[in-house]
């Protein structure tokens, strides 16, 4: 089980620059996009992407600093995309950048950038993951053929054009928040959830809110018959305005957060909670779409030994 964090300290320096001019030596919050025409792809059967948008841009506050990218990209009906079955789909992904490449926590791939000769950007990639099936509907690679290096050249657009990559979800105020099921019913396999959410980080494009959830598991069901019946599941999670979601983990799945009054909307399509000995259980149910909690904000004492 790999965790991975937010934000990462270990991404240093990434700046965009016109062609013969250092990377170093330009600013960031630069916005790229392309769009692949009928002919293009009919040209280019095995690319399964119709179009790109990027952003690049700076995250920073008193005690961080990273270079970042988020990446759209619209997928066509041809290529990786008709092969991971996300034809006609929008998948996005975040990265970190250090020098002159980006690249996805927890070995989601990575690719380089540089000026194109015409202009814009150059793209190279062997591996790059887009998308997360629990929550954009499903996965794929930037590149057509993992392994095998996939180019992109994307030329700059006006800032305005990556509006869309900047959008923020509100996080819920920091606090204790929960609900016990009497029913196992009603809790869809759960006993009860707690989430304890520190308070959001400000001065980045984002915030991000560091936290742990509880899980209390019943001694039967679906928990037992995955060796967990009876545990409480602790883990640590961090949570992201950048898409209303708490992760643990590049693998585990997602928590999308929604404020609710005083208290905070659960809503999950996969998220593994592990066991000791490395069993694990989705919270999500089979069957259905989401999964959702109503978590009511409680005394902090209701969250007393939870770090």
């Amino acid at each position: 089980m790999k965790k991975a964090r937010g934000l990462s300290t270990i991404c240093t320096s990434l700046f965009l620059a016109a062609p013969g001019v250092a990377l170093a030596d330009l600013p960031l919050d630069r916005c790229f996009v392309r769009d692949y025409d009928a002919a293009h792809l009919a040209a280019h059967p095995g690319q399964g992407v119709a179009g790109l948008r990027l952003w690049f841009f700076d995250e920073t506050d008193e005690n961080f600093r990273a270079h970042s990218v988020l990446i759209e990209a619209r997928m066509s009906a041809q290529g990786q995309a008709a092969r991971d079955g996300v034809t006609g789909q929008v998948l996005t992904q975040y990265a970190f950048c250090d020098g002159d490449t980006c690249f996805v926590e927890c070995d989601g791939g990575s690719f380089t950038v540089q000026p194109a000769a015409a202009g814009g950007v150059r793209l190279a990639t062997q591996f790059f993951v887009l998308g997360e099936a629990e929550s954009c509907g499903g996965i794929s690679d930037l590149a057509e053929q993992q392994g095998s290096e996939t180019v992109y050249l994307v030329p700059e657009a006006p800032i305005e054009a990556c509006e869309v990559l900047w959008r923020t979800y509100p996080l819920p105020a920091a606090g204790c928040y929960g609900i016990e099921y009497s029913d196992m019913g009603r809790g869809q396999g759960l006993l009860g959830i707690r989430l304890r959410l520190e308070a959001a980080s400000t001065g980045r494009p984002f915030t991000l809110a560091d936290g742990t959830l509880a899980v209390n598991l019943p001694n039967g069901g679906r928990a037992q018959a995955a060796g967990m019946g009876g545990a409480r599941v602790q883990l640590p999670v961090w949570c992201a305005s950048r898409d209303g979601r708490c992760r643990s983990g590049m693998e585990e799945g997602s928590l999308a957060l929604t404020p609710d009054g005083q208290g905070v909307v659960l809503t999950t399509s996969r998220f593994l909670v592990f066991g000791p000995e490395e069993q694990n259980l989705d919270i999500a149910m089979p069957g259905q779409s989401e999964t959702r909690h109503a978590l009511r904000l409680l005394p902090d004492d209701q969250c007393r030994g939870m770090e």
